[in-house]
């Protein structure tokens, strides 16, 4: 089966799309299928193209066995309502044109949110007359409503027309949280055609390692609370600041690794903090190891109900890592938590809260350690990326069949 997926970010980008579509991607061509990546130029989360890409029109590769056609975009920071939409509409277009010179396609993947993706996934779809599935990975436009201020009136209307019409253009709609159901369903799709796979954990990347602390080797000595993620308008970082400041005076370190829109306003709120330090992103290897060296994870929402539907893929690798966590995000995130017995949850937005559950887990090693088995057990038997690929597969071979 040739697989063609339209997806707007590609390793060597971080994030949970970019990992997402690598991973099964490999994991596919590995199982003897062949899979094409549309995506943009490298340049996510920064605006700034990563060297060895700049002035291309479209770029291929060959990465791990998959076919990666890297398109031009409109190159803008993750920050800023319309530079983002011309970002946007700006792959939905390459990628159309991209996929002209794709062969023998059998189905067409297209990743959202963003809804250009999506767009473009029901352009291809009729261009090359295949089957579509749309891959839900959050929920637009409700998840723009919760973040950004001012969106809404006329421009929801549209946002939300052209999500029905997306939902109802495909063939099959994948979605990563089972509480993204309930809301499809409502759009008038039937549940049969609705599959659920979430995202997952490489194993062979994610694991507890030796303690030894190589990366924040000038912390050794320190309770080290850790931040490794995107500091976007969505994640409510400012709360961990607090709680950093209601802990100054004790032995602990905040670490914040990664890049987002909000990332120099919480360097600006920190700036009279000893005890916070912010790190550029990193390659993913090195994340893994990062987070092996943790004494506890944060994940952290802004308390909004939209929230409450999401799974922060970033729980996996902690979990993985055998790293206990705060969560500071309700309803599926916390129900696997608890599920688990990994971590402390706390109210979203709660900084006293998030300060009394890093108290209690510095006092006692033997809970940290308690926590820590448990997460990395779990992780492993629940959500494996060589199993959840087969599971994906299975929903595309499904979809091919009964288109």
């Amino acid at each position: 089966m040739h697989i063609l997926d339209i997806c707007q970010y590609f390793p060597p980008e971080m994030g949970a799309p970019a990992a997402r579509a690598y991973e099964f991607s490999r994991r596919w061509v590995a199982a003897g299928h062949r899979v094409t990546v549309l995506c943009g130029v490298p340049n996510h989360p920064t605006g700034k193209v990563y060297p060895g890409y700049r002035r291309q029109w479209q770029r291929k590769e060959k990465v791990d066995g998959i076919d990666v056609h890297r398109m031009w975009v409109y190159v803008t920071p993750n920050s800023g309502m319309l530079r983002r939409s011309v970002n946007y509409l700006s792959f939905g277009l390459t990628a159309v044109l991209g996929s002209i010179g794709v062969r023998d396609v059998d189905i067409c993947i297209a990743s959202t949110p963003q809804f250009f993706a999506g767009l473009a996934g029901t352009i291809v779809r009729r261009l090359k007359r295949v089957p579509l599935c749309l891959e839900v990975r959050d929920l637009w436009p409700d998840s723009l409503a919760a973040v950004e201020v001012g969106a809404g009136g006329m421009v929801m209307r549209l946002l939300r027309a052209i999500e029905r019409f997306m939902y109802r253009s495909a063939n099959g709609i994948v979605i990563v949280s089972p509480a993204f159901r309930a809301h499809i369903e409502a759009t008038g799709i039937p549940g049969e055609r609705i599959g659920v796979v979430p995202n997952g954990l490489s194993t062979a990347l994610f694991h507890a390692r030796d303690g030894e602390r190589r990366h924040f080797a000038q912390w050794k000595d320190r309770f080290l609370v850790g931040y490794v993620g995107t500091h976007g308008m969505a994640h409510g970082l400012e709360t961990a600041l607090k709680a950093a400041r209601m802990l100054e005076t004790e032995n602990m370190h905040f670490v914040f690794v990664g890049e987002g829109a909000r990332k120099e306003e919480l360097k600006r709120l920190a700036t009279a903090q000893s005890n916070v330090t912010f790190l550029d992103r990193q390659p993913r290897e090195i994340i893994a190891e990062m987070l092996a060296e943790l004494d506890v994870a944060m994940v952290l929402l802004r308390d909004t109900p939209l929230f409450r539907t999401v799974i922060p893929s970033k729980m996996f690798e902690i979990m993985g890592s055998g790293v206990p966590m705060v969560l500071g995000v309700d309803g599926q995130a916390r129900t696997i938590l608890e599920e688990a017995d990994a971590g402390i949850a706390i109210p979203p937005g709660k900084a006293e809260a998030l300060a009394a559950a890093l108290r209690q887990l510095a006092a006692d090693p033997a809970l940290r350690r308690r926590y820590g088995g448990n997460a990395s057990h779990y992780v492993r038997e629940n959500y494996d990326l060589d199993a959840l690929a087969r599971s994906y597969l299975a929903v595309l071979q499904d979809t091919c069949a009964t288109s």
